[in-house]
């Protein structure tokens, strides 16, 4: 284990480390013993600079969700914003699937992350959505990215489904394993999007 020197470790260190260990071991492997070992320090040292396991998913949310690319949110254009923002959304988040199975089920406090519904709401609103149908949009867009990377395709159809099911087999000999998730998702939530009314 590399020693690193006095002083030099960081929050974002901290954080950086505990999603390596998401994403390579699984959200049960992260423990502060894990991450120390990560970054050549002793385990208590974490202490100096977070609260304990909480307070390090916050640091490994605030990493993903600074990956997202600013909104092109226009009140104009809402619908072009929305799949914007949707698609900027499901492309950091996917990158780290293991992480989403924890983060979806956790209160969101991050400010950025405040920031962005607020931005969705604060466009749905000029154009004459009420505050609450609004969250819902923003709600309903969620389920559809966090669903697209919970539930991917490739898990489900690893092993072809057998004659039997004649339909379904055609089906997935036919599509690209390594795209028909994105397909999926872009079909989803321009669906989701589109089917949305104009506001009264």
């Amino acid at each position: 284990m590399t020693q690193r020197k006095r002083g030099a470790l960081t929050r974002q260190d901290i954080g950086i480390a505990a999603l390596a260990v998401i994403d390579e071991e699984g959200a049960e492997a992260l423990t502060v013993r894990r991450i120390a070992a990560r970054l050549g320090v002793q385990a208590p040292s974490l202490y100096t600079h977070v609260d304990g396991k909480d307070d390090i998913l916050e640091l490994v949310t605030e990493i993903i969700v600074a990956d997202i690319p600013p909104s092109d949110l226009r009140p104009q254009d809402w619908r072009g914003g929305l799949l914007h923002w949707a698609t900027g959304y499901r492309t950091a988040f996917a990158k780290h699937p293991n992480a989403v199975a924890i983060i979806a089920r956790r209160a969101v406090t991050i400010s950025d992350s405040r920031k962005a519904y607020d931005d969705v709401i604060e466009m749905l609103t000029a154009v004459g959505w009420t505050h609450a149908a609004a969250l819902r949009v923003a709600f309903g867009i969620d389920y559809v990215v966090l669903g697209s990377i919970l539930a991917p395709f490739s898990p489900g159809f690893d092993q072809p489904p057998g004659d039997e099911y004649p339909a379904l087999r055609t089906a997935v000999r036919a599509v690209d394993a390594a795209q028909v998730d994105a397909e999926a998702f872009r079909d989803a939530i321009t669906a989701y999007i589109a089917g949305l009314p104009e506001p009264a």
